[in-house]
């Protein structure tokens, strides 16, 4: 399928070539989450192209539909006008514009060319999946249903089955998956770095935004500490043979284990905080000696949109792996332990709530806000992260409610929403950090303190530094099995309890980013005051 219009490029055609567009993205099934994408950086695009050529040429939009990829294409013909650049003249606004535009068209994969006097910018989509929470809870009950039918009706076949069928099916998709796992970490990671490639030039803004990211970040893995530690039982330091110097061993060992000997043998053996590390100094590296490079940076790119579709495709098989592990544990006689996921459940929510209402004191006490006003103003956010769980799909309701009833700023908002996509995620913390000790429990794994707290630490950076993209359960999972030991089969329960989750999670990520958008705002707003006040103080002086 290809369809195409041309549109005069003019301020008025604007709206009429976004909306067509949204035609083309809607008769491909694309997702709502990638349609907001499409569409605002249609829109920038456009803009960016009337600024630098001015009115009068002519602008072509068209898709393309293979397999389940879907591709846009924008071709402006006349001189080279790249939209993924800036002019390095360009003002703060502006650059805070292009930063958060910048960030949110990395979410997805977007390339350009100039080819025969053709500006052709190409932005690639896949193709709506359906609902994979149904399909997840479709194969619970399946694997429930017919692992009970088998242990009645024939409890021999049970055994036989589960040895020489679902045991060899898990295993194969588990090795594939974990494979998968380090060298996607190390690429998407340097394709983060590269989509905040210019807030070296906006660090005072990004550092208050940060703080607020990584200061609910800790307070989460506080309260989720404290959670844990009461619900599940833990080794004692005496039977774990460490103490109070056995958990600063834990943490030094992992501080110091983070700087590769072998950079090589990082990979071999799937160590993946020192592979975050090299992914981190090679990306500032590259950004150092930005345009030395382009094949190297084309090849990382490449290399991200590979792993990252290769990983969609693994983890599009995860409903039928699920069925398969479910499935195996009924057969192995240990199914009651299924029933302790929904204390589980429960004690993320627990956490929820607890991060919630600290966010919400925060808002009383430094905007001033009563929380039942507040919650008020952002709920049509809320209910459509809630309904949706994408952070994208909130995008414009998110931007018009920030600026029009809480008052920040346009800049701020274009640049907060997409770098929050990135960092504000304080509520996965609770979620994979119980969950992974849950998994743990049902294997019969014990934890001492001194294992805690490196747990959380590592929950922490993961968190953080893993970008947003579908099939991230599956992948922060399988780094926490790998580093303590649990068995991957369990990532089947693990992942069912994450996507059940992740419809409130979203929603709590967005409360989160609201809060750390609103504080950065007013915190601009008293250095502005001071700032004034210093200056008329100066002019007074005689």
């Amino acid at each position: 399928m290809r369809e195409k219009r041309d549109f005069s490029l003019d301020i008025t055609n604007i709206d009429s070539a976004v909306g067509f567009a949204r035609e083309l993205l809607q008769q491909c099934q694309c997702s709502a989450r990638d349609q907001v994408r499409a569409q605002l950086f249609t829109e920038e695009t456009l803009v960016y192209w009337l600024e630098s050529a001015g009115a009068g040429g002519m602008v072509q939009i068209s898709a393309r539909k293979r397999f389940k990829t879907i591709s846009l294409f924008l071709t402006y013909q006349g001189s080279m006008a790249n939209p993924l650049a800036m002019d390095e003249a360009a003002g703060d606004e502006a650059e805070f514009r292009f930063i958060g535009q910048n960030i949110l068209i990395g979410l997805s994969n977007v390339s350009y060319n100039y080819e025969n006097g053709c500006n052709i910018v190409i932005f690639t989509l896949k193709e709506k999946s359906d609902n994979p929470l149904a399909a997840v809870i479709f194969a619970l009950v399946a694997a429930v249903i017919c692992g009970l039918t088998v242990n009645r009706l024939a409890p021999s076949l049970g055994a036989n089955l589960n040895a020489s069928v679902l045991t060899p099916l898990s295993n194969a998709f588990f090795g594939l998956l974990k494979a998968i796992v380090v060298p996607f970490l190390f690429v998407s990671v340097i394709a983060s770095i590269f989509n905040m490639e210019n807030v070296a030039q906006v660090k005072r803004i990004f550092r208050i935004l940060f703080g607020w990211f990584v200061g609910l970040t800790v307070l989460s893995a506080v309260v989720t500490v404290g959670v844990g530690v009461l619900y599940f039982p833990l080794q004692s330091g005496a039977a774990a043979g460490a103490g109070e110097a056995g958990i600063w061993t834990q943490i030094a060992k992992m501080l110091f284990d983070i700087i590769p000997v072998n950079m090589l043998q990082s990979f071999v053996d799937g160590n993946t905080l020192q592979v975050i590390f090299i992914a981190i100094v090679t990306g500032i590296i590259m950004l150092v000696y930005k345009g030395r490079f382009p094949v190297i940076t084309k090849v990382i790119s490449e290399a991200d949109l590979l792993l990252s579709t290769l990983l969609d495709a693994v983890c599009s098989l995860m409903p039928w792996v699920i069925f398969v592990c479910i499935f195996s544990i009924i057969l192995s006689g240990q199914g009651k332990g299924l029933l302790n996921s929904i204390g589980v459940a429960g004690l993320i929510c627990v956490c929820y709530l607890v991060i919630g209402l600290c966010g919400l004191l925060s808002v009383t006490v430094i905007e001033k806000q009563s929380p039942v006003q507040y919650l008020k103003t952002i709920a049509p956010i809320l209910l459509i992260a809630v309904s949706t769980a994408s952070s994208s799909a909130t995008y414009a309701t998110h931007a018009l409610i920030a600026n029009k009833q809480q008052g920040i700023r346009e800049y701020l908002i274009s640049f907060c929403i997409p770098v929050g996509a990135l960092f504000a995620k304080p509520f996965l913390v609770p979620e994979i950090f119980l969950i992974t000790l849950f998994i743990g429990q049902f294997y019969s794994l014990t934890f001492s303190m001194a294992d805690i707290i490196p747990m959380i630490l590592l929950t922490m950076i993961l968190t953080i530094a893993c970008p947003p993209t579908l099939g991230i359960g599956a992948f922060l999972f399988t780094i926490m099995f790998n580093r303590l030991g649990i068995p991957l089969e369990g990532l089947a329960m693990a992942i069912s309890l994450a996507m059940i989750m992740d419809y409130l999670g979203t929603a709590c990520d967005t409360l989160a980013l609201n809060i750390s958008m609103l504080h950065t705002e007013h915190r601009l707003r008293e250095t502005e005051k001071t700032t004034a006040v210093e200056i008329s103080n100066f002019n007074l002086i005689p």
